[in-house]
């Protein structure tokens, strides 16, 4: 099992995306956590419902990379953040140029969703 964490700007629609479709998933092989480094309020409501079109009913709530300063992590996978992201020494880094979907349709959101799955899928698993 490994221990991955998600992060984008806001950990509105990437990275908790991400997140979910690793628990709900992959969980056997990968536990997925998402944090941003300006967080917003609240999940984007066009997350979520991407997410349940493929039966995925996640949960989740935005949080800061502070919250996992003590979590034991061998990934951390950057989703189109740059700079704004942070470095975290001894810990493996994977950049993801994932554009951010907040304000896609619904069609252009689900091919955002769908990108992110191949990559756990490609690049994780």
């Amino acid at each position: 099992m490994i221990n991955v964490l998600f992060l984008c700007v806001e950990n509105s629609c990437r990275s908790q995306i991400a997140e979910a479709i690793c628990n709900n998933l992959f969980s056997t092989k990968i536990k997925g956590f998402s944090a941003g480094s300006n967080p917003a309020d609240k999940i984007n409501s066009k997350a979520q419902n991407s997410l349940l079109r493929i039966g995925i009913h996640h949960q989740g709530y935005p949080k800061s990379i502070d919250s996992f300063k003590n979590h034991e992590l061998d990934i951390i996978v950057t989703m189109g953040c740059g700079d704004v992201c942070p470095f975290v020494p001894k810990i493996k880094k994977i950049e993801w140029q994932i554009p951010d979907p907040k304000f896609f349709e619904s069609k252009k959101f689900d091919q955002v969703r769908d990108l992110i799955k191949s990559k756990i899928i490609s690049e994780l698993l």
